[in-house]
């Protein structure tokens, strides 16, 4: 799968009505732009607290680790997902996503003795499979609303966060830099 099959991947499948009505090529440059922006000082967050950071970190990690190319943690997409919950998600999904990666942490806490972040990656690996399970049935259910469960959410800022990096893009994508358009009516000199 290519760099705009994913973006199409995305748009089809949903994170948020606003981005439903974006085209992968508007999906493409709203992620680029994002990644652009400059970040606060220090490494604080915009929404996120510090341990929610690090909760978004792992998880984003799990669902694209560093292999030969590099991982999500590569691609900055922590940042990616605060930045996206600060400016574009309602606060009711905020509320709803920060409330998954607490009970995230709850699970973890309860399945392996530790929080989700300082699990291993094996532990993250299979606990965000059940999760995802979970949202994949959920899927098959004609009346549930499954692009409003947090896992659901974190799994598409992931996917459009890495995608939308330039390392992903270069390192994994090969799509870097991004094709020009050509515009006639530009212009000379």
């Amino acid at each position: 799968m290519d760099r705009r099959e994913l973006l199409q991947w995305l748009v089809a499948t949903g994170g948020l009505s606003a981005f439903n009505r974006l085209s992968p090529r508007d999906l493409s440059a709203l992620g680029e732009e994002a990644h652009r922006r400059p970040r606060p000082l220090d490494g604080v967050a915009l929404t996120l607290d510090a341990q929610e950071m690090r909760t978004v970190a792992a998880a984003a990690e799990a669902i694209i680790p560093r292999t030969s190319t590099p991982g999500a943690t590569d691609a900055g997409v922590s940042a990616f997902v605060d930045l996206m919950l600060a400016e574009w998600y309602p606060a009711g999904d905020v509320e709803r996503f920060r409330a998954g990666l607490q009970a995230l942490d709850a699970a973890s806490q309860t399945r392996t003795g530790a929080l989700f972040a300082d699990a291993t990656s094996a532990q993250h690996v299979a606990h965000l499979k059940d999760i995802d399970a979970l949202v994949a049935a959920l899927r098959r259910t004609p009346s549930a609303a499954v692009s409003d469960h947090w896992f659901a959410m974190l799994k598409y800022l992931t996917v459009w966060g890495y995608c939308t990096s330039e390392v992903a893009m270069r390192e994994t994508l090969h799509s870097y830099p991004p094709a020009m358009q050509y515009d006639g009516f530009a212009p000379v000199g």
